[in-house]
């Protein structure tokens, strides 16, 4: 919208709110890329997109430096490292600027997903407000969660553009049978496509959702139209299937790994100090009217089956399955959003009242939690906030951390034996390997043989020479000790720093004893 359109359609009082909050949360975004507050999985997402950009052909892993592929790597990060490799800007900075990208794609598929159903501004702008703040008293904190708190520190995960390539594929299924074509089925396929290779989990959320909306809309249609449908779906796997970087069944292989990674999601979700979902149920019956007015509502029908994975996520203790929790929660943002604008028109004092207990919910909100005013806090410089704030978010710059003493002693892409997965988080955000993986990572092969090893190195009763074993074993350049105060000597290795609570042993040069 250019100036002059944006000062008749304000002149005229016709101007579009979607557009106007849209754009406050894109200038958001970019605040949050400037802020770099970045914590969580950022740095394995750093260390992913540079590892790719080193080689594009045999690629190894992230983490550990060895072995060759990974299920990181997708379409998704094989661009970011083509980025990197081409501009020579820092993996770091390229994510960044990503992040601001893949808001403005979840905007701009979130409009499109609500028009579906209605093309009023206002059911779009309310159902926005709905998705960032209608979540719970505590912030999931996840990547895939749309909640302006998870979204602070996810904007350029890949969970975030897969996010809103689900959104238009849902899209896209809600139009088909007005809109069945070979390009329509083309497009479905090529998004279920980019969706698996990107990340796994919203694959699983578009597939809940899809076939909720599926039910709905089969009434509809030509038959021809389901069956250019079938044929995306069928070429959309063989695309996965023969993604050269991975096996399609490397997800499985992760086992009860990502059960135990997942199980802090249960806690949220049942627990009565966050109840991350609690808030949704105020757009019940908005959903429960829907439902009146015809069965098969494809935002009823989304709802019903996403709660029912939850469930069964939840009888059955496999809570990665719990990933599908914004499948339930999409649906009564959605509704509670359109609800709200048809309402507009209702007597002032109805519409007072309404507001009145928005504002309580919000109030409510923020007093049991500080998730949403964290989330928003992301965008501002720390030193314009109150301590309270700004403590949660601060992160040390590169060089301020004890950690950091290997780059005077070791080169970027070295390998680091520690005793601790945050000293090995922070050596990929800062250019180099870890023996151990910081995050669970089944596809090395070795990951239990290597926790073994990094135990035995570290017990006090271990003579150094079997220590310089160990560490040789797996070409460490250094070994960095943060909370094991019995090692005290490596043979083949030179303590080369010392801290509180901190020793750093090296090689002299060259690259680790043979």
């Amino acid at each position: 919208m250019t100036a002059s359109a944006w000062i008749t359609a304000r002149a005229r009082g016709n101007l579009d709110s979607y557009l106007v909050v849209s754009g406050a949360v894109v200038i958001w975004a970019a605040g949050v890329a400037a802020a770099a507050t970045w914590v969580g999985d950022f740095p394995l997402h750093v260390a992913t997109v540079r590892t790719l950009a080193a080689d594009f052909v045999h690629p190894v892993d992230p983490m550990v430096g060895t072995g060759q592929g990974s299920p990181y790597y997708s379409p998704y990060t094989l661009t970011l490292a083509a980025a990197v490799r081409i501009t020579g800007a820092a993996p770091a900075t390229v994510l960044g600027l990503v992040g601001v990208v893949n808001i403005v794609l979840l905007l701009v598929a979130f409009r499109r997903l609500v028009a579906c159903f209605s093309r009023s501004a206002a059911a779009a702008t309310v159902s926005l407000a709905a998705m960032l703040l209608l979540w719970g008293p505590g912030s999931p904190g996840w990547s895939g969660f749309p909640d302006i708190r998870s979204l602070a520190e996810t904007t350029p995960y890949p969970s975030t553009i897969g996010l809103a390539l689900m959104l238009f594929l849902w899209e896209r299924l809600l139009r088909y049978p007005t809109a069945a074509s070979i390009a329509t089925a083309a497009t479905i396929g090529v998004l279920a496509a980019a969706i698996i290779l990107i990340h796994p989990f919203t694959a699983l959320e578009t597939a809940v959702g899809g076939a909720a909306i599926m039910v709905s809309v089969a009434r509809g249609g030509p038959p021809h139209g389901w069956l250019l449908l079938v044929a995306a779906a069928a070429v959309a796997a063989l695309v996965t299937m023969a993604w050269p970087y991975s096996s399609s069944g490397d997800l499985l292989a992760a086992g009860s790994a990502l059960v135990e990674i997942h199980r802090p999601l249960r806690t949220a979700l049942l627990d009565g100090g966050s109840l991350i979902c609690v808030y949704g149920l105020v757009a019940l019956p908005a959903l429960a009217l829907r439902l009146r007015q015809d069965r098969l509502d494809p935002l009823v029908l989304v709802f019903a089956l996403g709660c029912a994975v939850v469930a069964v996520a939840l009888a059955s203790r496999q809570y990665q399955y719990l990933r599908v929790i914004p499948v339930m929660m999409l649906p009564l943002q959605v509704a509670f959003g359109i609800f709200v604008a048809e309402r507009v028109s209702a007597p002032a004092l109805a519409r007072i009242a309404m507001a009145a207990a928005a504002a309580l919910l919000v109030a409510a909100g923020l007093a049991v939690n500080r998730a949403p005013a964290l989330g928003a806090a992301s965008a501002v410089p720390l030193s314009w906030l109150p301590q309270s704030l700004a403590r949660p978010l601060r992160t040390l710059p590169v060089g301020a951390d004890p950690v950091d003493r290997v780059r005077d002693f070791a080169p970027a892409g070295a390998t680091v034996l520690t005793d601790s997965p945050r000293a090995d988080r922070r050596l990929y955000l800062i250019g180099y390997y870890s023996v151990n993986p910081a995050w669970p990572d089944p596809w090395i092969g070795d990951e239990a043989t290597r926790a073994d090893a990094r135990d035995t190195l570290l017990d006090s009763a271990t003579l150094p020479a079997e220590r310089g074993v160990i560490a040789r074993r797996y070409g460490a350049r250094c070994v960095l000790t943060t909370r094991s105060p019995g090692v005290t000597q490596i043979d083949g290795y030179q303590r080369v720093a010392s801290w509180p609570g901190g020793r750093l042993f090296c090689t002299s040069t060259g690259s680790a004893p043979a």
